[in-house]
């Protein structure tokens, strides 16, 4: 698997280089930066998300989406219910809040604010090196575009249209997720139409960076899946025609 078709889609405060292990695994998968990283504006919605993404969503069949990114992938198979052939989300839920204060400090102190969500972005045995790094991404996008990025998530809730989201979903958290724990993915789990759950133990928020062999394994069997699926059909609709 190449990653051909496949749009990965990174979270609140950080950049597409969070995907940068899975980037290897997958050199053929689309991998941008959410808006307003590049100067453009900044949507304070995950609907506006939508809107600057099409170029990438509406050539994807597979979206691959963490934490706000995954709210964004949720809603694109909503908006766009035969295009996608699965979506994949990560560390993410059908409901997103803030802390209030997070809300206001990325406001008011923004050094001490982003210092705050970054301790809660990782399991205790991760790397100090994840944390700076996450820390230093987040810390060169301007406070307008992080605050903005969760307000997003924060608005968002699509808790009661789950049963519309009809490609099949692989669902992936790790085991001590912080910002949006285990119960966020069962919740999805349970409620969408066509999922399965992987729950890798030891990581937090960041699991593909904590624990990337095992999210690119997931990955992969899963795009395999839905590989098979597609030739499959495609051999009985020539067996129909025949």
């Amino acid at each position: 698997m190449t990653g051909q078709g496949v749009v990965f889609l990174h979270g609140a405060g950080a950049r597409g280089e969070v995907w940068q292990l899975q980037a290897l695994a997958f050199p053929r998968a689309a991998i941008p930066d959410l808006p307003g990283r590049d100067g453009s504006e900044v949507p304070q919605t995950v609907a506006g998300h939508i809107g600057a993404l099409r170029p990438y969503l509406d050539r994807a069949a597979v979206v691959v989406g963490h934490s706000l990114g995954g709210a964004v992938a949720l809603q694109y198979a909503l908006e766009e219910p035969s295009r996608l052939r699965g979506i994949v989300l990560v560390a993410t839920g059908a409901r997103l809040r803030v802390r209030p204060e997070w809300l206001e400090g990325l406001r008011s102190d923004y050094a001490a604010t982003t210092a705050d969500i970054v301790a809660h972005f990782f399991a205790p045995q991760a790397a100090e090196r994840l944390r700076q790094k996450s820390l230093e991404v987040m810390r060169r996008l301007p406070p307008e575009v992080t605050r903005a990025d969760f307000l997003a998530a924060d608005g968002f809730d699509v808790r009661d249209r789950l049963g519309g989201v009809l490609p099949p979903a692989l669902v992936l958290c790790g085991t001590q997720d912080e910002m949006t724990p285990p119960r966020y993915s069962e919740f999805l789990h349970a409620h969408l139409p066509r999922a399965e759950l992987v729950l890798i133990e030891g990581a937090g928020h960041m699991v593909m960076l904590e624990q990337p062999r095992a999210v690119n394994e997931a990955l992969q069997r899963f795009l395999g899946r839905l590989e098979g699926a597609s030739l499959a059909a495609g051999a009985g609709a020539l067996d129909a025609g025949g």
